[in-house]
């Protein structure tokens, strides 16, 4: 068994109990550090999940890494707060960059 961080986790969809609970994770986007593939796993593709956690196996090479409940939150969490900045963010600036002519 490869160590916890086996894998760059990029994004994960959890489904979610009523209560905000993480329930299982239903997919999740990650890079295999042995080998580089990044890959798009799902339950019994890639994802398997035990009392232990969550094991996650690349498809390509074999690595597998162990995910408990508290890195599956946060990941999630990290997830929540990065698409809530991008989201505050406003790509229009409110002046533009450059001068549209000579003053």
């Amino acid at each position: 068994m490869h160590p916890p961080n086996a894998f760059r986790i990029h994004a994960i969809q959890p489904l979610l109990a009523r209560n905000g609970a993480i329930v299982r994770l239903d997919q999740l986007r990650s890079t295999c550090k042995s080998c580089g593939l990044r890959s798009s796993m799902t339950q019994d593709e890639g994802l398997k999940t035990s009392p232990l956690g969550t094991t996650l196996t690349c498809p390509a090479c074999g690595a597998t890494g162990l995910m408990d409940e508290v890195e599956i939150w946060h990941h999630w969490l990290e997830q929540c707060r990065r698409e809530r900045m991008l989201a505050l963010f406003d790509p229009a600036p409110d002046e533009p960059l450059e001068p549209d002519g000579p003053e």
